[in-house]
């Protein structure tokens, strides 16, 4: 077994560094990093265990239950999804465990999952909401191009925050009569995006004004480069921060009077909101936006069922 080095380990449990490699996507590593060693180490701390035999089902219980009570930020209660995806990555880890002989069951199995519920959903934006952040960016003379190739690639795709931020200017291409973006998507997937004509033209103008600035533009150039680097100006060809895109995000709401936090996620679940509201039928919208259940879909579904259009005045026997 390989040691993986991590930060703040509080158990003495070995990591299996294989298990971890075995995903091709950072973040994925990183999120089953962090729940696999929240949970050693708070076995660690209760019941002083050193070795993955001496945990059974009921210590995977008893974690659950702590979970739902104070178990997450600040000593809040984690929600039923996220729950659930604590036990999903001991349960994949155990598995790689029992398969390696070293540990004699999966201790997870069988063990009640919360029913997932969406507790506060992600605000999705109305469109003249949208409409209003795209005629404010036009007044920034300074960044504005970026921040509206961007943020109009976030509302016109569903794309998600790692999908774009690692977008290649060879990505981003003419197919036939019309241009789409070739993305990772989760799992490592590659991924092609048709582009809306309103896309196409924010980014074409943005790639216009990088080539005015003298900017790297090649086609193995990071499509949406920062205008700024404190920490070393010369060097712009990157991708963006990730907490920059919040910043952007978060300064055109404030301009416009949207009184609730934005996200990256938001544009995501504002694109899944209007393609519904105009009658996109949902499992369509769940292919665009590579949901693996329509399940998934339906916690973004704002419409609201009226009662005269009730499909029973359909039905016709006379």
């Amino acid at each position: 077994m390989h040691l993986v080095e991590t930060e703040n380990k509080n158990h003495p449990f070995l990591l299996d560094e294989e298990f971890f490699e075995n995903f091709t996507s950072i973040h994925t590593r990183k999120n089953y990093l962090i729940d696999i060693n929240q949970f050693l180490e708070w076995v660690h701390f209760y019941y002083k265990f050193n070795e993955y035999n001496e945990i059974r089902r009921i210590h995977i219980i008893k974690f659950r239950n702590f979970l739902a009570e104070t178990g997450g930020h600040g000593g809040e209660a984690c929600s039923p999804k996220t729950i659930n995806r604590k036990l999903a990555s001991l349960s994949t880890y155990f598995n790689f465990l029992v398969e390696k002989n070293l540990a004699p069951a999966n201790p997870v199995t069988s063990v009640k999952r919360p029913r997932a519920e969406v507790k506060s959903p992600t605000n999705a934006l109305k469109k003249d909401q949208v409409l209003e952040i795209f005629c404010e960016i036009e007044k920034n003379k300074n960044s504005g191009p970026l921040h509206k190739a961007l943020l109009v690639t976030f509302f016109t795709t569903g794309l998600r925050k790692s999908e774009i931020l690692n977008l290649k200017i060879k990505n981003y291409r003419r197919h036939g009569g019309n241009h789409i973006l070739e993305f990772i998507g989760k799992g490592g997937k590659l991924g092609k995006k048709l582009l809306n004509p309103i896309c196409v033209e924010a980014i074409e103008q943005y790639l216009d004004w990088m080539r005015e600035k003298e900017r790297e533009v090649g086609e193995n150039d990071w499509l949406f480069q920062p205008t700024r680097n404190p920490s070393n100006p010369e060097f712009l060809n990157k991708p963006l921060n990730p907490k920059t895109i919040n910043e952007i995000l978060d300064r055109y709401a404030k301009k416009v009077g949207i009184g609730f936090k934005i996200t990256p996620h938001s544009a995501r679940a504002t694109f899944i909101s209007e393609l519904l509201d105009i009658g996109v039928d949902i499992y369509v919208v769940a292919r665009e936006v590579n949901h693996a259940s329509v399940k998934t879909t339906q916690e973004y579904d704002k419409r609201r069922k009226k009662l005269l259009e009730s499909p029973v005045m359909k039905i016709d026997w006379e």
